[in-house]
């Protein structure tokens, strides 16, 4: 065979495996959300249904709020650093498997003793934080700019001076802890991260796009973010935080990811069985963090459950 068919040859190769890997859905909707999780009480009673009925109201509630303090600059921020003391206790405490207190986080943001490893990672995650979060609730995040260089970006802020490797994708396999299981072969990163971010970009520019199935996208990619595991340390939060600026249209972003003590367990028993592609434990997970999280910054704020919201409030979230 001469040089250019074998030319030929290998582009119409190239090609095939191109429309092979892109029929490859990564991110869908073809599942049910969990609506009764296996970590939940036997005497608790709410369902999807009602953590999506619920998470509107707490929405238009804050915006209700927020909209009577339009222009006071401090009032935003006072409440927002409050938001944001809490995601770094418990994102942190949930992924560390360590007894944090508000008090530590607000203490060491102020004055850090540089000398503990678990001081820089809160340094550290704050920074990322305020990298790509503008200063405001409900901030209107370009979808455009989900891309592998953001998940870079992210863990550069997050394992500085922690890992010499921070921001590079890892070279090395390796595998969870106590787990019969490899995450991708590091030849397969790049490639994999490119059409992941792809794929989520062209869900989420969806129009009408609706919080359940924007849950079941968020799912889709915070699985198989980490089944890649693309850098050698700092997935756990760069996922959290890559997940937050997906579903930022629905959610007072960052939300941790969190429900409660337990929930360093029932995170990885859920990335378990997402292996499989059906993330409905996971997509149930996030569902239920997100509408903790909206509940704790109305009990922060102190606002009144009951009130109505008012019309234009809803249509600036859910267009």
């Amino acid at each position: 065979m001469d040089r250019s068919k074998q030319i030929r040859k290998g582009n119409k190769d190239m090609n095939e495996k191109e429309v092979t890997r892109r029929k490859f859905k990564m991110i869908h909707s073809n599942f049910e959300i969990l609506n009764k999780p296996w970590w939940k009480s036997s005497y608790d009673e709410r369902n999807v249904e009602y953590f999506i009925s619920s998470i509107k109201h707490l929405q238009h509630v804050i915006l209700l709020s927020l909209s009577d303090h339009e222009n006071n600059e401090f009032f935003w921020k006072g409440y927002l650093d409050l938001n944001h003391e809490r995601y770094l206790l418990e994102c942190i405490s949930s992924e560390c498997d360590v007894d944090l207190t508000i008090e530590f986080v607000q203490q060491q943001l102020k004055k850090p003793d540089r000398s503990l490893r678990l001081v820089k990672k809160v340094q550290n995650l704050n920074d990322a934080i305020t990298s790509i979060f503008p200063s405001k609730f409900f901030p209107k995040l370009s979808i455009d700019n989900f891309t592998p260089l953001l998940a870079k970006q992210l863990n550069q802020h997050i394992c500085n001076g922690l890992i010499d490797d921070a921001g590079q994708y890892r070279i090395k396999y390796v595998m969870p802890a106590q787990e019969n299981f490899v995450y991708m072969s590091p030849y397969l990163i790049e490639d994999r991260m490119n059409e992941l971010f792809r794929q989520c970009r062209e869900k989420f520019k969806k129009e009408g796009l609706q919080l359940e199935e924007a849950v079941k996208f968020g799912a889709c990619f915070y699985s198989h973010f980490l089944s890649i595991h693309p850098f050698m340390n700092g997935n756990g939060r760069v996922a959290r935080l890559l997940l937050s600026y997906l579903l930022s249209r629905f959610t007072a972003v960052p939300f941790s990811l969190y429900i409660g003590t337990k929930t360093r367990d029932v995170c990885l028993q859920c990335l378990r069985e997402s292996r499989s592609f059906t993330p409905n434990a996971l997509a149930a997970l996030i569902l239920e963090s997100i509408h903790l999280s909206f509940y704790n910054i109305c009990s922060i704020m102190d606002l009144e459950l009951t009130l109505e919201p008012k019309q234009s409030c809803c249509k600036e979230i859910w267009r």
